[in-house]
């Protein structure tokens, strides 16, 4: 993929090149060192100072956008890893662009992540898959694990939070309350510290209740915001970390089918394997 960019002001090449997509920091500087950027057409190998006016161009192969990654696979159900600003459906969605190439079947999403979250999304591959999964999404038999690194650290290694949870529409947010208020909605997240490191932390989360933005805001209320969330995080911080979006990934789906045509399913858990501190700077 070639992308230009017109820089605005004087800041870092790979700065620029970070701004202007969702590239994250260490893939950016291998893209620069391995000469894959031209500045006013002159070819670069290492970061640098960019100028109002200067015209960049950056060479790499966008897997996120143009490759499907399927984690699993079977007569009835596909299970892709889903990648930062893709929506999972609407106008070139992660749903259009997999219908783009399956030939004999049509691929149903049966749940959704955010659109700056990662991971892992769950389709039907036929009606009957696609009832029995929205069924058990619906009835919170499927488990979903969830890694996410957050600025600051858990008061326990593993612990178990129930709180209230409100939504506003209009300003597309969420608030928590450690009470009962009228309109609020009770959830509870269970969250196992797996790494800390300096002021930030691994953490594996869990949800009991999955409501919009619940992760994300229920931490930042813990006082642990997810790293590189510009609505529920800190901004500064993210800035200090390059982190260009929330480092928030759907990690593990686990089924449980007691009956039914996917009862083969019973216990299955799909898993995926990502480094999060790939996209920011250490």
């Amino acid at each position: 993929m070639l992308k230009e960019i017109i820089v605005k002001n004087k800041q870092l090449l790979s700065d620029a090149i970070g701004e202007n997509t969702d590239l994250g920091y260490y893939r950016i500087q291998k893209i620069i060192k391995g000469k894959n950027v031209k500045i006013n057409g002159a070819r670069v190998g290492t970061d640098m100072n960019v100028y109002a006016g200067d015209v960049v161009y950056v060479y790499y192969s966008d897997r996120e956008r143009d490759s499907i990654e399927v984690v699993y696979r079977d007569e009835n159900i596909l299970v892709v890893n889903k990648s930062v600003g893709v929506e999972v459906q609407g106008e070139n969605s992660l749903t259009s662009r997999i219908n783009d190439i399956l030939i004999d079947e049509t691929a149903a999403p049966v749940h959704r992540l955010d659109r700056n979250t990662m991971g892992l999304v769950v389709f039907a591959l036929n009606k009957t898959a696609e009832n029995e999964l929205l069924a058990s999404f619906k009835d919170r038999e499927i488990d979903k694990t969830y890694n996410c690194i957050v600025v600051g650290k858990p008061k326990q290694p593993k612990s178990k939070h129930k709180a209230f949870l409100f939504k506003d529409a209009k300003k597309s947010m969420v608030y928590i309350s450690d009470t009962q208020k009228q309109g609020y909605t009770p959830i509870e997240t269970h969250v196992t510290l797996l790494k800390s490191f300096d002021e930030l932390s691994l953490l594996e989360v869990k949800l009991v209740t999955g409501r919009t933005h619940q992760i994300r805001a229920h931490l930042a209320h813990l006082k642990m915001p997810i790293l590189g969330d510009g609505k529920y995080g800190i901004n500064k911080i993210n800035r200090r970390y390059r982190a260009k979006t929330q480092l928030l990934c759907c990690t593990k789906i686990t089924f449980h089918f007691a009956q039914g045509a996917l009862k083969y399913l019973d216990g299955k858990s799909v898993v995926l394997n990502v480094d999060l501190t790939q996209y920011y700077k250490k």
